[in-house]
């Protein structure tokens, strides 16, 4: 397990070790209490956001009186640290807490804040946590003691059913003592059962549901709500722990944080049976969600351009990932390593997929549009083609570069019906099939961008005719490479492509030919840059000596760096790895799942 970075989150704790864990009695009467305070996470909830103290009788209803307080940092950590002690009427209180929150399916701040509730008896503590465990099991607690129970008895019978629905027979500590950052069991469950219940859902379905989830559950401990039911079983079948923790690594490093989280796929009921076992893995990453495949959808031109910044988004988060992943080969950390269950590894194949079945979509059902819309010309109809094309032959030749054999799907699968056990087609055929993706696209795709097309397209001929080149460098097409460039005038190219709002615009900064978004910062990443072009030019010409330090020296050891070290020979000497590590492991569930893929050497012994 790695340390925290324990100053990034001094505010957390420097709040809570300024309130004692018991620093009232424990009996039924009336206490004085000096702090109250806790982390609220759903995800974690953005500073600011609201937290309301309720004193609470004997039987846990309202006394009327309260306390306000309001996140002291993007952690969510709160502290009730009055003037003079609170005077409370029991020992138990409720908690209210609203704001925006991080959404760790979809990896972004929430568009909506929601509410969360949390119960507690604070005479044995003064750490609260609120999250979504506190949430669900708040109406049963309450429910429970009016018909008689026990405060701690009610808890435990709460807390014991909620998991059960979801097919979780193991135990956990109190919800309120819980944290998505404590790496062990309970983070775990909470972060399955919150995956579960996010899915597909805007912050306002996700409301409803934990709504009619509480209610329902209030009464009986089970869910009989059909809805609420199949809600459940949607969320199972479609959670991918996997890309969630790395959405989680990626929130908290920003924050400076080194996340650490269990596999939660352990407490995921994936099949839907009721029952968590052997049968239960994780759906595959070829067949990722699609909201456009219905021919209806398509009617303007904005349909199009939206599926294309959905392909752009896609392939954006596949970079970020593939870029991930590579680093951990090219600067490799002792406690890393790459096997067939880390969760880098499903995460880049998945993007890589659902990047591809996007394209698949879109040329599917785009062609005809410019026949419906009389805005849309056929010349935008080819180059929206285009793009789509490159982005599909430059995911398929990173694919191919980094697992070698990889299934190829060249139309859209819209569902799980459909039967997506392809067998692995081989690396070369791979890389040709790319390399007549582009060689045919070249011609409908805008020399430069100019301003009537800054927001309409992202891959330029430049663009195609370096990713060509990479490709024929791959294929030791070296003359073929060297002409290829000779196109290419890096003078004409002094601009910086950022992305702002999610529309590309050309800024006179440093020369970059190509850049995508880097996730949740509108930052670009470069992919290719007149540096690449350098590069690739020596390659070309046959200028290896030092070549693979000079691209180290020229920092370009994100993009390329891990391709270029294969091509030229170097891989083993410069990073260390063994020969078997020049291709990385599939996700173990893949094979599970499609028994027409084998593994790669190497990584057998680990599925």
């Amino acid at each position: 397990m790695k340390t925290f970075i324990w100053s990034a989150v001094a505010v957390v704790f420097a709040t809570m070790a300024s309130c004692s864990s018991d620093d009232s009695g424990n009996g039924g009467g009336a206490i004085e209490k000096a702090c109250v305070s806790g982390i609220i996470e759903k995800g974690p909830f953005v500073q600011g956001s609201k937290v309301l103290l309720y004193e609470l009788e004997n039987d846990l209803t309202q006394t009327g009186k309260s306390f306000r307080t309001q996140t002291s940092s993007d952690l969510g950590a709160f502290s009730f640290t009055p003037d003079k002690p609170m005077q409370l009427s029991s020992q138990y209180v409720e908690l209210e807490t609203s704001g925006y929150f991080y959404n760790e399916v979809k990896g972004a701040l929430s568009s909506a804040p929601i509410t969360l509730n949390a119960i507690s008896n604070v005479a044995v503590r003064s750490s609260v946590n609120v999250n979504l465990l506190t949430h669900l099991e708040f109406d049963r607690v309450k429910r429970l003691v009016r018909e008689g129970k026990d405060f701690n008895a009610a808890k435990k019978q709460a807390e014991r059913e909620l998991l059960a629905c979801f097919g979780i027979t193991t135990e956990i500590a109190n919800p309120e003592a819980v944290s998505i950052t404590d790496n062990n069991k309970n983070s775990a469950i909470l972060l399955a059962i919150s995956t579960i219940m996010l899915y597909d859902r805007s912050e306002a379905e996700f409301s409803e549901l934990i709504a009619q989830f509480a209610s329902d559950f209030a009464d009986n401990g089970r869910i009989d709500n059909e809805h609420v039911r199949n809600a459940i079983k949607e969320g199972e079948g479609h959670a991918h722990p996997s890309e969630v923790i790395t959405k989680m690594k990626d929130f908290y490093n920003n924050k400076g944080i080194a996340f650490e989280c269990d596999d939660f796929s352990k407490y995921v009921d994936f099949n839907g049976d009721g029952v968590i076992d052997g049968n239960d893995v994780e759906g595959t990453s070829i067949v990722p969600e699609n909201d456009v495949v219905v021919e209806e959808y398509w009617a303007s031109e904005q349909d199009v351009r939206s599926v294309l910044m959905a392909c752009y988004t896609a392939l954006t988060s596949f970079v970020n990932n593939q870029v991930r992943l590579e680093n951990m080969r090219t600067k490799p950390a002792e406690d890393e390593r790459i096997t067939s269950h880390s969760s880098q590894v499903s995460s880049a194949f998945s993007d890589a997929y659902k990047t591809i079945n996007y394209v698949n979509v879109l040329l599917k059902y785009s062609p005809e549009v410019h026949l419906r819309d009389p805005y849309y010309t056929e010349s935008e109809a080819m180059s929206t083609e285009a793009q789509a094309r490159l982005i599909r032959a430059f995911v398929y030749y990173n694919l191919a570069m980094m697992w070698g054999n990889v299934p190829m799907i060249t139309v859209p699968i819209v569902d799980d019906t459909e039967d997506y056990r392809l067998p692995q087609t081989q690396q070369e055929e791979v890389y040709q099939f790319a390399y007549s993706e582009i060689c045919n696209a070249l011609k409908y795709l805008p020399t430069r961008y100019v301003s009537e097309m800054e927001n309409k397209c992202l891959f330029t001929r430049v663009n195609a005719l370096m990713l060509k080149a990479e490709i024929e460098l791959t294929l030791n097409m070296h003359s073929a490479a060297a002409q290829t460039l000779a196109q290419i005038d890096s003078q004409q190219y002094q601009g910086d492509l950022q992305i702002s709002n999610g529309l590309v615009q050309l800024s006179n900064l440093q020369p970059v030919i190509f850049a995508l978004a880097m996730s949740e910062k509108n930052v670009a990443r470069p992919i290719y840059t007149n540096l690449h072009l350098q590069m690739f030019q020596r390659e070309a010409n046959g200028e290896t000596l030092g070549l693979e330090t000079a691209w180290k020296e020229g920092n370009l050891t994100d993009y390329g760096y891990w391709t270029a070290l294969k091509r030229l020979g170097k891989a083993q000497t410069v990073t260390g790895c063994r020969n078997y590590e020049l291709l990385f492991p599939f996700y173990y569930t893949e094979l599970r799942l499609n028994p027409n893929m084998v593994q790669n050497p190497g990584y057998e012994e680990e599925d």
